[in-house]
Order: C-alpha cells, then structure tokens, then sequence
C-alpha cells in the first residue's frame, strides 16, 4: 500500500465521520473489531474497541497501549506500518496480504524462520515484547514469503529508568517470544534442534498448564 502520500496527513481530517459498520469485518480480537478500509490508494486494517461502558473504555485503553508499541517498532522490517489513532480510539494500521500461519506454509520454512527470528530479535532490541508469539493467529506469511508480525495487543513496552516491575516483566515476555517461535517452528518442544535448544527456557507456569493440558484438566 503507497503510505507515503499519507504519512504527514492529518488522520482525524482523513477519516472524519468514520464509521466502522460501514467497512467489512476482517477480523475479532479481544481489543475489538477489526476493519478493512479501502479507499483511493489508501488499504487499512482498523482496530476499533467493541462494547459499552467499562469494556469498552479498557479496550480502547489497550489499543493506546498497542499503538505506543508500534511507535517504539517504527521502521522495523516484519511489521505492518502503523498511521497511528484517530477519533480516539480507532487505530490504523497497515493491510498486509497474505495468509495466517495457522493456513498456511511458508514456500521454505528455514528462510522463513530464520527471518522471523531476526525480527524478533530486533523487536526486542527496541525494547517490545509481543507476549503471543505462540498463537499462529499472530503471524503472516505475507504474499511474498516473508514473516509478518501482527496484533500487538498483548505488547509490553519496555520503560526507561528504573521501573524493577516493568523490567522483570518484559524479560519474562521476551523469554515468552522465544518460546513462542520455538513453539511456532517446531510444533512441539519435544522436536527442537539441539541448535534452538538453548532458546527454551519455560516458566513455571508454562510447565504447570503443559502438564494439565496433557492431562486433560
């Protein structure tokens, strides 16, 4: 998508009167609904809070939190570009084509992950952890081959200073993302590479759900 004629454009007076029932449904998470918006040369997936009251003010609260995240990834390979929140509350973000991991595989799977691997690599030399990498709903393998992260909702940025909580927190994370394209590559920890093996290290809680699921509870 040509971004570029929009980057400096005012998106409050580029969306003015938008309405998200007007554009088809592409997609739910938890933060809401998701909207493609096709017009002109302009193709966007629009993140809007769904609900009332307190719901709804949490959601828009998180979709802040998400956009502060692309704000600290701007630029970097691997990601859809972010136009940022208008309206304040709906947030623009780049349409990629391409297909969810979950549907899809990549045409060759080493390249693929050796990429996304770099990207995460990166993402968290930024200073973000997604937190989510594990889910396949999270990943695209775009319409070129390559790796695209997506949905950062559940995104932790990391603050600068002395902030101990938020620290300790975005190291768990990271080692989560980790885990997370180990899971992703392999399916299984059971068939890691003794080359990606030094990646895993699983949380406490990670073992204790792995243990109930296997047991069914």
């Amino acid at each position: 998508m040509p971004l570029a004629a929009h980057e400096s454009t005012d998106l409050e007076t580029l969306f003015e009167g938008f309405t998200p029932r007007r554009w088809p449904v592409i997609a739910e998470s938890n933060q809401g609904t998701i909207v493609r918006v096709q017009t002109g040369d302009i193709d966007l997936a629009v993140k809007t809070p769904r609900g009332h009251g307190i719901a709804w003010h949490a959601r828009r609260f998180s979709l802040r939190r998400e956009y502060r995240a692309y704000r600290r990834i701007e630029g970097l390979e691997g990601f859809p570009r972010c136009l940022g929140l208008f309206g304040g509350c709906h947030l623009a973000i780049e349409y990629v084509d391409g297909a969810l991991l979950r549907h899809a595989r990549p045409a060759d799977p080493e390249r693929f992950f050796d990429q996304l691997r770099q990207t995460i690599k990166a993402m968290h030399e930024r200073g973000v952890a997604h937190g989510d990498l594990k889910s396949r709903q999270n990943v695209l393998v775009a319409s070129d081959g390559r790796p695209v992260i997506i949905d950062l909702g559940t995104a932790l940025v990391r603050k600068p200073g002395w902030h101990p909580f938020n620290h300790w927190l975005f190291d768990y994370l990271r080692q989560i993302d980790l885990n997370g394209w180990v899971k992703l590559k392999y399916g299984s920890y059971d068939r890691v590479d003794e080359l990606d093996r030094h990646l895993v290290r699983r949380s406490r809680i990670e073992r204790i759900n792995n243990w109930a699921r296997r047991r069914g509870l």
